[in-house]
């Protein structure tokens, strides 16, 4: 039973889970401060915003293919706020108050992480969470990968989009075993679906030339990876701030336009983050009416209590005051939506537990 759990933990915590990682992420250039959108397009499931705390010791999950593997250990220096629909530490995207934004998308295609060696392993959504506890620059977590790296071996499994406040941005992809980044000059557009950057780039160019004249078209439902990535990139690339409208607004639309499903605001969660105002807007499934808070509002010392928000709550405007307790309760809500065992819910509900506030 032990090692049943173990191979669960090591799915869970090493392959993105497909379902819910139909995705499309991109950053726009709001007179030199990036505004990051984001569609999680999924089953129409329980999902959280949570406000993680600065000053919290933690340590990385166990790797079942590498049982003796160095575990990674590291004490937040920045809180952040993430949005996940699976539990508490385990985000898919967020941003930290020192501007840092991460988003996790499915990469419908061969990818293969890095083979075992010196570094310690993490799981790849814990990964986001460490990117975001520890840095402020896509720099620092580009370099982040000479110290740990990303485990397990799937045929289908995610890339990051990664994004900070002086507008740097990189794609983040594990192919061939090797870590490849898209920066700079490298990432003309700074757009992520679900297929690898460079294969997406090609088509978005080829598909612009052929509607040289006329805007990319989009289907009523079910956009394939590359043609969301096109849509995303052709509307990113003409948003200009004195002639297109607030960035935010802009950006909700870019959203509406690439969603997968056939009805208005189909995906789980579609978020706008203002990066240079600590602001984020956010809109659900099932509910159409646009929900903000600020970052600023927050209190990240960790000797206060976690706070989180129902993503699908019958709410709207400013709900900062519409955020409760974390409770072992609200992961087990999320969890027990994925089919897995007992124990491992338990364990992955408990896994917060074992972190220490060091304040």
């Amino acid at each position: 039973m032990k090692k049943l759990i173990l191979c669960i933990l090591f799915t869970v915590l090493c392959i993105c889970p497909v379902t819910g990682l139909t995705c499309t992420t991109f950053v726009l250039d709001n007179n030199g401060q990036p505004v990051y959108g984001k569609n999680t397009d999924a089953a129409h499931i329980p999902g959280y915003v949570i406000v993680n705390k600065r000053g919290v010791a933690k340590t990385s999950m166990p790797i079942l293919q590498e049982p003796d593997a160095k575990k990674i250990s590291w004490t937040s220096k920045f809180g952040s706020v993430t949005f996940t629909f699976y539990a508490r530490e385990m985000p898919f995207e967020g941003l930290n108050e020192a501007g840092l934004f991460i988003s996790t998308m499915g990469l419908f295609t061969d990818t293969e992480n890095p083979q075992p060696d010196s570094r310690p392993p993490v799981g790849g959504l814990q990964w986001v969470q460490y990117q975001l506890d520890n840095f402020s620059t896509v720099a620092e977590v580009i370099a982040s990968d000479k110290n740990m790296r990303v485990q397990g071996q799937n045929s289908m499994g995610c890339h990051y989009l990664v994004s900070d406040s002086r507008g740097n941005c990189a794609s983040i992809e594990y192919l061939d075993g090797k870590t490849v980044c898209h920066s700079g000059w490298t990432m003309p557009v700074k757009v992520l679906a679900n297929s690898i950057y460079s294969q997406s780039f090609v088509y978005f160019w080829q598909f612009r030339f052929e509607n040289l004249f006329s805007p990319i078209p989009i289907p009523e439902d079910n956009i394939p990876s590359l043609l969301r990535f096109a849509v995303a990139a052709d509307r990113v690339k003409k948003y200009r701030p004195h002639r297109s409208g607030p960035a935010v607004d802009y950006a909700f639309q870019i959203l509406q336009d690439v969603e997968m499903g056939p009805t208005y605001h189909s995906a789980v969660w579609s978020a706008v983050y203002d990066s240079a105002n600590k602001q984020i807007y956010f809109r659900s499934w099932n509910n159409d009416r646009i929900r903000s808070f600020n970052l600023s509002a927050f209190d990240f010392s960790c000797t206060t209590p976690v706070k989180v928000l129902d993503t699908s709550a019958d709410l709207s405007g400013d709900v900062t005051n519409s955020f409760v307790d974390h409770t072992k309760e609200i992961d087990l809500e999320m969890l027990q939506n994925w089919g897995l065992p007992q124990q491992a819910i338990d364990y992955l509900s408990s896994y917060p537990d074992t972190t220490v506030c060091t304040e």
